[in-house]
C-alpha cells in the first residue's frame, strides 16, 4: 500500500456539491498501476500529471531500480515525497537519501537528478514561480 487512505466523502447537500468543485481525489494505487502499464514504463521511468493549475502541479512518477532521471532543474519550488520504494537525489553537491515516507523540498532552479535505488514511486509537487 502506498499510504493509509484518508479520503473525505462529500454528502449530497448543495454546499457539499460546491465544495466538490474545488477538490480532487485520487486513488494513487490505481494511478500507479496504470502508470506501470504506460508506454513510458519500459524505459525505466514514467510520469503522469495528476493536477495542473497555474500555481500548482502534482505529478506521480515511477522509476525502476537503477534507472536515473538526468540532471535538470525546475523554475518553481519542488517537493518530492517517496510513496513506494527508495530513491536518491543529488542536488547542491549533496546526496539526499529518500526511502519510503521521506520528503525533500528544493528551491527554484536547483539542479538535481533522481536515481531509483529500488523500484519506486514518488509525488513531485511544483509551485511555479510568480505564484
Amino acid at each position: 500500500m502506498l499510504f493509509e487512505n484518508h479520503s473525505q466523502h462529500a454528502g449530497s447537500t448543495a454546499s457539499s456539491a460546491a465544495a466538490q468543485a474545488h477538490s480532487t481525489e485520487f486513488d494513487l494505487e490505481k494511478e500507479l498501476a496504470e502508470l506501470h502499464q504506460s508506454s513510458e514504463w519500459p524505459s525505466g521511468n514514467a510520469r503522469k500529471v495528476l493536477i495542473r493549475y497555474p500555481d500548482l502541479q502534482v505529478t506521480l512518477r515511477a522509476i525502476k531500480a537503477g534507472a536515473r532521471i538526468p540532471e535538470h532543474h525546475n523554475p518553481g519550488r519542488i517537493c518530492v515525497q517517496t510513496l513506494r520504494g527508495h530513491i536518491r537525489m543529488h542536488a547542491e553537491g549533496r546526496l539526499f537519501d529518500l526511502p519510503l515516507g521521506k520528503m525533500l523540498t528544493l528551491d527554484r532552479t536547483v539542479t538535481h537528478d533522481v536515481e531509483g535505488v529500488e523500484e519506486s514511486a514518488f509525488l513531485l509537487t511544483v509551485a511555479p514561480p510568480g505564484n
